[in-house]
């Protein structure tokens, strides 16, 4: 793992105050994490979310995303993301509209030109990409913000510099799967490098009551020979997130050779050992079942031949309770024990 995307949709900085200097404090952080991933040789990616709003036509909103650019560029960025997802479809000023011939992909592709433009002549080795509005053809993308323009794609592979890779999160929000077709055809919409921006082991949101602890599975092995770059979207509980990320560097690391269930193993057994091993099978079962479960707040009804396994689990959770992965997976060990019949 090389590269780390900082775009958390609730730091005011990134999203609602995009353009705004972080203030002294929260510098002084962000300052540090940069130097953490440089030291130990990550490429930081910043990730502006300037989409809510935002005036294309403007002058100040792209001089303010350089200046601040420009900022972070000295503490050590050299990959800038600009992240249009997750905004309405259209245009919402009429001099956009007029602009762009009401094309919202146009939009954000010359919007990135422009960027490119203003950035300091010396940047000679300074990375831009982009997440359009369109990251899917998932149909719960224009369901929740709107239906899209046809063509979309391709309009922004025509107007987008040919130097800015471009994110996608494959045929769905959260893929079950993504074939070497599938990317076959986004890149030949797009005519541009694609980034998979894979939401997988991600639970936020709608999916703040699952817990994914098992291996990354259906990603065509070919994908990393068609594609430039592969991220994960991690849990929200962080150290939890090591489990199933280690499969997922397995896999981008060795695609022909991955094996999802010994990759998973060979990740427990290095993080908490060979006794651990079935406690970890039992916790991941459980959280498989509460995943495919309607509501995930309810108990579950387990099998009888389970339950002695996941009781050692409970066991095997309690003992380790001042560890931080163990913390994290309190509000999931509530509800295994209520589905055991235990309390609390």
């Amino acid at each position: 793992m090389n590269t780390y995307l900082y775009a958390p949709k609730d730091d005011p900085y990134h999203r609602e105050r995009w353009d705004q200097p972080y203030p002294d404090a929260q510098w002084r952080d962000m300052r540090e994490l940069i130097y953490r991933a440089r030291r130990h040789g990550i490429d930081f990616v910043y990730g502006f979310h300037p989409g809510k709003r935002l005036h294309f036509t403007a002058a100040e909103p792209v001089q303010r995303l350089v200046e601040k650019a420009g900022l972070l560029h000295g503490a050590g960025v050299r990959t800038f993301a600009v992240l249009f997802d997750d905004i309405p479809s259209a245009l919402e000023f009429p001099d956009d509209r007029e602009r762009f011939q009401g094309s919202l992909a146009r939009a954000e592709a010359e919007w990135l030109g422009r960027i490119l433009e203003r950035q300091p002549a010396g940047w000679k080795d300074v990375e831009w990409w982009i997440c359009p509005s369109y990251y899917t053809m998932d149909p719960l993308l224009p369901k929740m913000f709107g239906p899209f323009e046809p063509g979309f794609l391709e309009t922004l592979g025509t107007f987008l510099p040919e130097a800015v890779a471009c994110l996608w999160t494959g045929p769905s929000v959260v893929s079950k799967t993504i074939s070497l077709a599938h990317v076959r055809k986004v890149t030949r919409a797009l005519n541009h490098r694609l980034i998979l921006w894979d939401n997988y082991p991600v639970n936020d949101l709608s999916m703040a009551g699952e817990m994914h602890l098992g291996p990354v599975t259906g990603r065509d092995p070919r994908l990393p020979e068609h594609v430039y770059g592969y991220l994960n979207n991690p849990l929200l509980q962080a150290s939890l997130s090591l489990l199933p990320l280690a499969t997922c560097l397995d896999y981008a690391a060795r695609p022909a050779a991955y094996d999802p269930e010994g990759s998973w193993k060979r990740a427990v057994l290095e993080f908490f050992g060979k006794t651990a091993l079935p406690h970890w099978r039992a916790l991941r079962e459980f959280c498989e079942r509460l995943n495919a479960s309607k509501d995930k707040r309810r108990p579950l009804r387990l099998p009888p031949a389970k339950k002695a396994g996941i009781e050692r689990a409970r066991r095997y959770l309690r003992s380790h309770g001042n560890e931080t992965w163990s913390r994290e997976f309190r509000p999931w060990l509530d509800l295994l024990e209520a589905s055991l019949g235990a309390g609390h």
